[in-house]
């Protein structure tokens, strides 16, 4: 990667250093990418539904959802780089002998950090869906798909981001920490269900 943030990337750039031999970005920057995609997309229904005068006694909650979607939207993206950091940080350990690597905090730092860069994508995307979920009887049916498309997204991403969790969750040293790990993948996945069902989406 270059010094540019991924948020800086053209789209076909994006796509073209995911494409290429190198660890970053990979999924967790995929997954936060998803994520700002799914959070725009429900800011421009908000953004059609406003215009309607039949919506204008929720006006007041449209304004603060879309605050909310623009902040995740831009979180969503430095997230990215997070977890491209993070992936690169343990990538350079992964290089060390194993005996080397397991007594150094350094090996440690980066493994934590490899959880919760991802960790905090998948609660990103957790809080974006259920601001998604909220929106379905106060917007226009016009941009139902749209808002499904949105939903959608950011169920793929929490599930996505959760896969870089749960993949890095059994190299702690510590059992209790890894069934804990484990119990809260498990609880996330759990919470995005429950959105969807109550928003009538397919897990």
């Amino acid at each position: 990667m270059t010094a540019r943030t991924l948020g800086d990337l053209s789209m076909r750039d994006f796509c073209a250093a995911l494409a290429a031999h190198q660890p970053t970005p990979g999924g967790g920057a995929t997954s936060a990418v998803v994520l700002a995609q799914s959070a725009a997309l429900g800011s421009m229904v908000i953004a059609y539904t406003r215009e309607k005068s039949k919506f204008a006694a929720h006006l007041p909650r449209l304004e603060r959802t879309d605050q909310l979607l623009t902040a995740a939207r831009h979180e969503a993206l430095l997230l990215a780089d997070r977890d491209a950091a993070a992936y690169e940080a343990l990538s350079a350990q992964w290089k060390r002998p194993a005996a080397e690597r397991s007594a150094d905090p350094a090996w440690t730092a980066a493994l934590e950090e490899a959880i919760a860069a991802p960790t905090a994508i998948a609660d990103l995307a957790l809080a974006t869906q259920a601001a998604l979920a909220s929106l379905r009887e106060i917007t226009s049916k016009q941009l139902a798909s749209d808002l499904c498309i949105a939903l959608i997204l950011s169920a793929a991403a929490v599930h996505s981001a959760l896969l870089n969790v749960e993949v890095n969750v059994p190299l702690r040293g510590d059992a209790r920490a890894r069934e804990e790990g484990q119990q809260l993948v498990e609880s996330k996945r759990v919470a995005c269900a429950r959105v969807n069902a109550s928003a009538l989406i397919a897990p």
